[in-house]
């Protein structure tokens, strides 16, 4: 099956082709300071690349001017500086170096065409697992595969806690002296890992000098009342006068040469069309001598039949077979040779008194023409775009304003005082300060220098990990350079992912590896979509380990002998788990975590306003607004920009996380071609679910879509009903009257009153 590494190669190699290249350092937005006086920055409904470090800087990048390396947390597409001390001026963006798509897809590729013998991941690409063992109950289940030797799938829908089996089964196997390469499905922290004492004093020091520059203020002391701008506008109306007369003569000498050049064009096209007539009137003896040419184009391959066949015919030495029929083609081809003949005289009688020597000049006379018309247009059009850009620069230099006697006045003074010198003195001084300017650009280059040393001890640190550690931590794209071999390979989240990424990780196990996810999450996607009809990319990288071993609905886990099925989750309360199970996970069983409320928000016709509802959500902990695509997520996030708080997108941008409240926008989309993302979407949640849609609708919703079921439990009374305006969400479209009050709300979202 050693063919599966090539194929899976191609098919990394297909998008590669697409994927674009980046820079070396990337920006990702401005600086933005929160509330609590940290710093953000915004990136999502971006499309984000692994992280590798990040810095703040100016708009220029990090290799001009101060470059600040900070450590940050990437959550819910928000980048969280940590400790960024005190900012030198300039350092008002965030840059990123990140591991470009086209980097990580080559190293992919070649990873996969170079790996050497990987039994298990042979074993995944032909779709076979080994058994997994017997257990207590599931959950005793996965922990024993996890520690058996095979290739065994968990299946572990959201909730069912996947990632803490994975921690403990992780710590468990390094205890017992194994080597365990675990891998996550979201990078969080990012960035710098160096010396914070010595970057913050030298932060400290490019803030002084800053101050210092600014120190240089106190020279305009010395100018006050002084307005060097009116001083230079109103030499800039003098040298327009100046100006202005200047051009006004050059504009009279190239209207009249543009006169000229009209005429000479006039004349041109005269000639021309006349040349034309002459060649039109003779179009028909014109057509007679082509006739007569073709004709004697024939009759040329006519001559050469009857020399060959005359040729073969008298050179035979004695009778062969064929010789009557070559004697029968040569008085045919004689006969054509006659009339082909007459036929070019009758042409050329015909055309008489035209000849292809009056042809030959009637071309030449018209192509002449053409010539001479040509340069008269360009003559003509240079003389034009002259006079209209001269035409422009009076108008601008008049529009810009000509000077006044007060104007000449004002100028004069300013001269006989000197005031211009003194500011441009003062200008001399403020860019000099060389002293500083060097030790500026020393201590700019020692703190990128500070940068690129934890770069690179992190660099080892790492490799050194992936050595000796026991267990060693990354995601799907960081593993792919290293080929050091782990005991046990856990690769968590991974239910969803390609098939291609997990097949290079599970090779690097020697005795187990185990996939743990949930197959009816959304699945993966390829840029762009028409790479999808490529070959071996539906097999490789659409595919998932679960549907490749045949694993597509939860009845497939259950049945199969190499798949763990994890049923009880300790998330959400029993009313999604039942909304959960009745749009497609049918598995799932309510651990008594607690509960969940679950309420339909029925705008009632009225269009609801986003950050209204944001507001009326910020004190139920951390918040997620889903929506159906990407184009009403973005509608969320241009209404959102201003809370970074909120974490915006869809199941697929937003994969894997849990919030404190969910809102799931269901108002344009029933999500019926979702259902998917619709199970993935409600289980986010942990103690609040919105769902964001029009009663009408839910209750006219069919059976077994997500909005049926959704009724379903509304007519159980598992899911309350609240109109929007009765939830204290103002209505965008009319201000709140004095009794138009909005229902309390306590802090833990009930209603009150």
């Amino acid at each position: 099956m050693a063919e599966w590494r090539q194929e899976a190669a191609r098919a990394v190699e297909s998008e590669l082709e697409h994927a674009r290249q980046t820079g070396e350092w990337s920006d990702l937005g401005p600086l933005r300071r929160t509330g609590d006086g940290t710093f953000t920055a915004d990136l999502r409904g971006r499309r984000i690349d692994p992280i590798d470090e990040v810095c703040l800087a100016g708009r220029d990048g990090p290799r001009d001017g101060p470059a600040v390396p900070v450590r940050a947390e990437l959550r819910n597409g928000v980048l969280r500086i940590r400790d960024a001390g005190p900012l030198p001026p300039g350092c008002e963006r965030v840059w990123a170096r990140r591991l470009p798509a086209r980097d990580r897809l080559g190293a992919l590729a070649r990873a996969l065409r170079d790996l050497g013998p990987a039994p298990l991941a042979d074993r995944l690409a032909e779709g076979r697992l080994d058994p997994v063992p017997d257990g207590a109950d599931p959950w005793d289940t996965a922990r024993r595969a996890c520690r058996t030797p095979g290739l065994h799938l968990v299946w572990g829908p959201p909730g069912t806690g996947k990632t803490r089996l994975v921690a403990e089964a992780a710590a468990e196997l390094a205890t017992s002296g194994k080597r365990v390469l675990v891998i996550t499905g979201e990078q969080r922290d990012v960035g710098w890992s160096g010396d914070d004492a010595e970057r913050l004093a030298i932060q400290r020091d490019l803030t002084d000098l800053a101050a210092t520059e600014a120190d240089l203020v106190e020279l305009g002391d010395a100018l006050t009342g002084y307005d060097h701008a009116a001083f230079l506008a109103a030499g800039r109306r003098i040298e327009n006068a100046d100006r202005s007369a200047t051009l006004a003569a050059e504009f009279t000498d190239v209207r009249r040469r543009h006169d000229d050049a009209a005429a000479d064009l006039t004349a041109a096209r005269d000639r021309l069309r006349a040349a034309r007539e002459a060649w039109d009137r003779v179009a028909t003896e014109r057509g007679r001598l082509g006739e007569a040419r073709e004709l004697g184009e024939r009759l040329a391959e006519v001559d050469t039949e009857i020399a060959v066949r005359a040729e073969r015919i008298g050179t035979a030495a004695r009778r062969y077979r064929g010789r009557r029929a070559d004697r029968k083609a040569l008085r045919a081809a004689q006969a054509r040779r006659d009339t082909l003949q007459a036929a070019i005289q009758d042409c050329r009688e015909r055309a008489h008194p035209l000849t292809d020597d009056d042809v030959t000049a009637l071309e030449a006379d018209v192509a002449a023409a053409h010539e001479s018309l040509d340069a008269a247009a360009r003559a003509e059009s240079d003389a034009h775009t002259r006079l209209e850009r001269l035409r422009g620069r009076v108008a601008q230099i008049r529009s810009a304003g000509l000077a006044t006697d007060q104007d000449r006045r004002f100028h004069a003074e300013c001269l006989r005082r000197d005031l211009p010198g003194l500011h441009a003195r003062r200008e001399e001084l403020h860019r000099e300060g060389e002293r500083r300017a060097a030790r500026r650009g020393r201590l700019e280059e020692r703190l990128w220098w500070l940068g690129e040393r934890a770069r690179r001890r992190q660099q080892e640190d790492e490799a050194t990990a992936w050595e000796s550690a026991r267990i060693v931590t990354t995601t799907l794209a960081r593993h792919v350079d290293s080929t050091r071999p782990f005991d046990v390979v856990l690769l968590d989240d991974a239910g969803s992912a390609r098939l291609a990424d997990v097949l290079l990780a599970v090779a690097r196990a020697r005795e187990t590896a185990v996939v743990l996810g949930d197959f009816r999450q959304p699945g993966p996607r390829v840029r762009p979509a028409a790479l999808k009809t490529a070959p071996g990319v539906r097999e490789w990288l659409l595919a998932t380990p679960f549907g490749h071993c045949g694993i597509r609905e939860p009845a497939d886990a259950e049945r199969h002998p190499g798949c763990t099925v994890l049923t009880r989750q300790h998330r959400y309360g029993p009313t999604v788990t039942a909304l959960a199970n009745s749009t497609g996970y049918h598995v799932l069983e309510h651990a008594g975590a607690g509960e969940t409320e679950v309420l339909l928000v029925d705008p009632a016709g009225a269009r609801a306003d986003h950050p209204s509802l944001a507001r009326f959500a910020a004190g139920q902990g951390e918040i997620a607004v889903l929506a159906p695509n990407q184009v009403r997520a973005g509608a969320w996030l241009a209404a959102l920009r201003d809370r970074p708080d909120v974490a915006v997108g869809t199941a697929r941008t937003l994969p894997g996380r849990e919030f404190d409240t969910v809102l799931l926008d269901l108002t344009e989309d029933d999500w019926s071609n979702r259902v998917r993302s619709f199970g993935s979407g409600i289980t986010r949640a942990r103690h609040r679910l919105y769902l964001l849609a029009d009663l009408e609708v839910v209750k006219a919703a069919p059976i077994g879509s997500p909005l049926g079921a959704v009724n379903a439990l509304r007519l159980q009374g598992a899911i309350t009903v609240h109109r929007l305006d009765s939830l204290g969400v103002p209505h965008p479209r009319r201000p709140q009257s004095a009794t138009d009050r909005p229902v309390p709300v306590t802090p833990d979202g009930t209603m009150s009153g």
